[in-house]
């Protein structure tokens, strides 16, 4: 199995932020939805960004906003990579190339996998989904049904992970990527560093046992 990519939604702290790459995390998650208890201002974020590798994903997280505010938020933060977490149209989404972009979509009971098609894009996250909430709600979908659906693309599972059920979605479903908030948060937008270490440790130990049980 792949390396499985490491992201963390949510960050309104430099420290946070730091100290997330020291400990292996792949990508951060910062939440441009006025809506969220999350939010951070982009010169917030773009503080926090001059001082990161350059290859660490800055990743925005935007829930219906036009495509302008998209565009102006992108470059004033420094993002590298677009999140749509709302109910974005297809066209929108794609105007922001070639800036990688991300779509969100919120699997439920009736979910469809192949409405994942519409948009033309590389990488999908699935999110628990409960009704009216745009993410970070901790709600958790059946894993294993995600596992077929890779043929529409690279899939991040996100969701009501945290240290102690990640490594099982990663057995379940296989997936390009993990991406965690509330699951290693002592409040909303604040990391608890310890639980975030404990994570990235059960993420690497998934890969490690699927990787051995396919070389058996």
């Amino acid at each position: 199995m792949k390396r499985v990519v490491v992201k963390v939604c949510g960050i309104t702290e430099e420290r946070d932020a730091i100290e997330a790459v020291h400990l292996g995390v792949d990508a951060l998650g910062f939440n441009f939805w006025k809506e969220s208890p999350r939010y951070v201002e982009p010169t917030a974020v773009r503080r926090m960004v001059d001082k990161l590798p350059a290859l660490v994903h800055k990743v925005g997280v935007f829930v219906n906003d036009p495509l302008i505010r998209v565009l102006e938020v992108a470059r004033e933060a420094g993002l590298t990579a677009i999140q749509f977490h709302g109910d974005e149209v297809p066209s929108l989404c794609a105007a922001v190339a070639p800036m990688p972009w991300i779509k969100a979509v919120r699997v439920g009971a009736d979910f469809d996998p192949e409405s994942l098609s519409r948009y033309a894009t590389t990488t999908y996250l699935l999110d628990g989904h409960r009704d009216g909430a745009y993410g970070g709600t901790g709600a958790v979908f059946e894993w294993r049904r995600a596992r077929a659906w890779s043929v529409y693309g690279n899939l991040v599972i996100a969701g009501g992970l945290d240290p102690q059920n990640v490594a099982m979605a990663i057995e379940d479903a296989r997936p390009y990527g993990v991406d965690v908030a509330s699951g290693v948060e002592i409040l909303p937008g604040k990391k608890d560093l310890d639980r975030l270490e404990l994570f990235v440790e059960a993420v690497r130990r998934a890969e490690r046992r699927i990787a051995q049980e396919a070389g058996a």
